[in-house]
């Protein structure tokens, strides 16, 4: 017989339920059909009546937070660091969880990609925009004005995404932290054939 190795627990043979490990040089588990269901019941759980308003505000304060720090940081440095953008959209995501009532689902995903694109825009527009106004007044021309129509801050943004490619690699990262952060979990089993 084997045992649980969460209850401990005595399990018959042809009962277990193997589980993959956390990565994937941890070891796979035996557990107990009676703590697969429970812990399938618990991440079950995790989807149900999230708190929508307060995952939205979580997440904009969150992208609010990530804009300041990445643009103070630029303004610091004078470099621009991508990884930031990656640390952007894992705090937003972290911000709708946590807003949520610790829930997860696709409707967080979903919350959680399109406010970190949002952040990851203004920031871009932000950064580029304090790059121009350096640039104009070391040849003497005054500031851009903080607020442009939205189709010529777009356009800054596009340029400059266009000028360096590398942005979209960190932008697609920050995405991806954002969208799987809040995914539903589900119990790994191992096929047993």
């Amino acid at each position: 017989m084997t045992t649980c190795q969460l209850c401990e627990a005595e399990i018959p043979e042809g009962h277990e339920v193997e589980i993959q490990g956390r990565s994937r040089r941890a070891p796979n588990s035996i557990i107990c059909s009676n703590c697969a269901s429970d812990i399938e019941q618990t991440m079950q759980a995790e989807t149900e009546n999230p708190n929508l308003i307060f995952a939205v505000l979580a997440g904009l304060a969150a992208a609010v937070v990530g804009v300041l720090v990445w643009y103070g940081v630029v303004v610091i440095t004078n470099y621009q660091l991508g990884f930031i953008a990656v640390g952007v959209g894992w705090l937003v995501a972290m911000a709708v969880v946590f807003g949520s009532g610790r829930k997860r689902g696709l409707s967080l995903q979903a919350i959680s990609v399109t406010i970190t694109l949002v952040a990851l825009v203004i920031s871009e527009y932000l950064i580029v925009r304090y790059s121009l106004s350096e640039y104009l007044a070391e040849q003497g021309f005054s500031e851009v004005a903080l607020f442009l129509p939205l189709g010529a801050m777009l356009d800054l943004v596009v340029a400059s995404i266009r000028a360096n490619l590398f942005t979209l690699i960190f932008w697609a990262i920050a995405l991806w932290a954002a969208f799987s952060t809040p995914a539903r979990r589900r119990l790994r089993r191992v096929d047993q054939a």
